[in-house]
């Protein structure tokens, strides 16, 4: 008896240790498992996928060209429509930024075509060929954006920044996205300001201007949502100093149209400014249009702080190679409606009409 009992002891240790490692195993292979479903879906594409990862940081950097061939390595890998509809617009915007601008376009079409990618990659597409639009503002990128339908049906009459509205409206058909929300919204602040401006005191005048801004409000609303929705988000949380931005741009026209009741552009330009400081072409954009708002409302009542807003674009280099100075280039025939604005702050800063004429303006 003695001697059976001796076995049997063993035996037990070893059955309960089995059992314990079971029952660990049953009560955390599930938590793991729910650990990793609960990843951002970015954050995991950046575990699983090496080649992903390093694009990634390539494009931060500026390294376009380079990011593209990491970005076709990393799609061949692509697990499924939501992996390839992402790691497409990714390289994309790589070609798109680089030295393949066309190719780029391309893509990002083949992009918003496909049904089987996710209504808000195939927002962020539309939204990256009107950001294209903007940055580069060449007639080659027009011709090749508007050459085709949906897109063509967009330009009417040769009123780029009308067709620019519709193409982001295209976007918003998808998927409403903070920056295309505000363009929108911008276009119509710039209808109300127009109007105001022009004195039209008739009944049809008044209920035009209340429609758009009604349609402006509802903007501003889905901007915000927008905002809510991108704090978590590693990835895209990236936009969040251009939709500040872009709302100010937006509340200072309203203000100038004398419509204080939808926010302080002031404030908003601030904050953009203290999320932007790391992004030199988020900061240069921010700090342009903060700059035409105090140009507009204050005149040279606020001359100093416009030539503050303003000195990094002629002072150093440091906004040299962002989009931003790359717009304000090609803005000299007025294409996307900024060059009378340039043309105000150049008259309030001398050597901002200097860097215009660096840049090829004749002033």
């Amino acid at each position: 008896m003695e001697e059976n009992s001796s076995v049997a002891k063993p035996v037990l240790v070893v059955l309960a240790v089995v059992v314990v490692i079971g029952v660990l195993s049953f009560v955390y292979w599930p938590f793991q498992k729910s650990t990793e479903l609960q990843k951002p879906f970015y954050v995991q594409m950046l575990e699983k996928n090496k080649e992903f990862a390093h694009a990634e940081g390539l494009l931060k950097s500026g390294k376009y060209d380079e990011a593209a061939s990491y970005f076709k390595l990393a799609l061949d890998k692509a697990e499924g429509y939501k992996e390839e509809g992402q790691l497409k617009h990714k390289l994309a915007i790589s070609k798109s930024l680089g030295s393949r601008p066309i190719e780029g376009i391309a893509l990002l079409k083949e992009v918003i075509a496909n049904e089987n990618y996710t209504p808000m990659i195939r927002a962020y597409a539309v939204q990256q060929l009107a950001h294209l639009l903007s940055a580069y503002n060449t007639s080659e990128i027009r011709d090749e954006v508007y050459k085709d339908e949906p897109y063509k049906s967009f330009l009417a009459e040769g009123d780029y920044p009308l067709a620019l509205r519709r193409l982001y409206e295209y976007s918003s058909s998808f998927y409403p996205l903070g920056v295309p929300e505000l363009r929108i919204a911008r276009w119509y602040s710039t209808e109300v300001l127009k109007l105001v401006q022009g004195g039209g005191s008739d009944e049809a005048t008044k209920n035009n201007i209340e429609r758009m801004k009604s349609i402006i409000r509802q903007k501003l609303v889905n901007a915000d949502k927008y905002l809510l929705e991108i704090s978590t988000d590693e990835q895209a949380r990236s936009y969040t100093a251009e939709v500040l931005y872009r709302k100010g741009a937006v509340l200072g026209e309203l203000y100038l149209a004398g419509d204080t009741s939808f926010g302080d552009p002031e404030a908003t330009f601030k904050k953009a400014l203290e999320l932007s400081a790391i992004r030199a072409g988020q900061e240069s954009a921010a700090k342009l249009r903060y700059a035409v708002f105090l140009a507009e409302m204050y005149g040279e009542e606020r001359v100093d702080d416009i030539k503050k807003l303003l000195s990094d674009f002629y002072v150093g280099t440091k906004y040299a190679s962002t989009n931003t100075v790359r717009s304000i280039k090609n803005e000299k025939d007025g294409t996307l409606g900024n060059r009378d604005d340039y043309l105000l702050l150049a008259s309030m800063d001398a050597q901002f009409a200097q860097f215009l004429r660096t840049l090829g303006w004749v002033i």
